[in-house]
């Protein structure tokens, strides 16, 4: 019987969260940088989804109509050096799975030990160049978010908060770098 009183508590249970509007790529990441090196975790740190997305769930409002709007689609945060270390490990894997795959290729035609290093060496490189295009890709779908959410009004960020400690330190790491409008937004669980 507790447990049903329990669950029955946390569905009715309000959360907070902390709202900023950045104009800026460099200000909210200052913004981000500075959260997560107080307190706050990335699982609490989300960020308006992509354009596309946002204009089928919610139409082309401006970031100001959307900031306490519990429909605005999110994103989790990721930060860049995370994103760095799947591009580097995407351009390894298919360096390594081209090297090999090359090698063991030319080893079984031919049957020759330094054909067959230099033919995995060139399928190597020709295959992490697949990752270097799936780096760029990523890259130009950054630039277009951001440009698609300053063109919206701003870049929107929120914090998820847990105490009024941890919204004060929420809305003064987003005020210090540049945010706007920076308030407390309440929501259901």
């Amino acid at each position: 019987m507790e447990s049903n009183e329990t669950a029955a508590l946390e569905q009715h249970r309000e959360f907070t969260e902390v709202v900023g509007l950045f104009d800026s790529l460099d200000k909210l990441q200052s913004a981000i940088d500075y959260l997560m090196t107080h307190g706050f975790d990335r699982s609490e740190i989300s960020l308006l989804t992509e354009d596309a997305k946002t204009r089928e769930k919610i139409g082309s409002k401006r970031s100001v109509e959307i900031e306490d709007s519990d429909e605005a689609p999110r994103i989790s945060y990721i930060e860049a050096e995370s994103l760095n270390e799947g591009k580097a490990a995407l351009i390894g894997l298919l360096f390594y799975v081209g090297a090999i795959a090359g090698a063991i290729a030319v080893w079984t035609i031919y049957g020759s030990f330094a054909e067959a290093i230099v033919a995995g060496i060139g399928a190597g490189m020709a295959a992490s160049l697949v990752g270097v295009g799936v780096g760029a890709f990523i890259r130009r779908r950054q630039r277009n978010w951001v440009q698609a959410q300053l063109a919206r009004g701003g870049l929107l960020l929120w914090a998820r908060t847990r105490t009024e400690e941890h919204e004060r330190a929420a809305m003064s790491a987003m005020q210090n770098n540049g945010g706007h409008d920076v308030h407390v937004h309440r929501l259901a669980a």
